[in-house]
């Protein structure tokens, strides 16, 4: 039950995240934008931070190439008086996430016992086969058991 409730409380978490996806990171990158938007040279945001105008432009690059640190990212942005907002977000709900790898599992699980039970001249009906892998689906998404994740 409190598993339950603790799990509950990181989806809404997480699923609180899945408009963000629209926002997407401008062609110059966030800090040439806001740069630009607050109508600052790009020496006088190498004063603002401490640095050579190559280190502010330096990093303007880093971040477009994906290589500045979270660290730079956060100093720029406390120098421009922004907060950095850091977040992983899903594709798809994380309810979505969760029954998709359920199903998976589930539709091994169910091969392997079908492939005993085919040595054993037991063999169930593709309809039989998909009532199980339902089942086991359902299952697993309650349960949560450690090893969903397992390859």
């Amino acid at each position: 039950m409190i598993k339950q409730i603790i799990q509950d409380q990181y989806r809404s978490k997480i699923n609180q995240l899945i408009d963000i996806k629209q926002i997407s990171r401008p062609k110059e990158g966030w800090i040439r934008t806001l740069r630009k938007t607050l109508g600052m040279s790009g020496p006088q945001l190498a004063t603002r931070l401490d640095v050579s105008k190559s280190q502010a432009s330096q990093m303007e690059r880093m971040e477009i190439e994906d290589r500045i640190t979270l660290k730079q990212l956060r100093r720029v942005a406390d120098t421009l008086d922004c907060d950095l907002v850091y977040a992983l977000v899903p594709r798809q709900s994380v309810d979505s996430m969760i029954r998709d790898r359920a199903k998976l599992k589930a539709e091994q699980l169910v091969s392997k016992t079908d492939v005993q039970m085919k040595l054993e001249a037991q063999q169930l009906s593709s309809e039989k086969l998909q009532e199980q892998v339902n089942f086991e689906t359902e299952r697993l998404v309650r349960e949560m058991p450690r090893d969903l994740w397992a390859d």
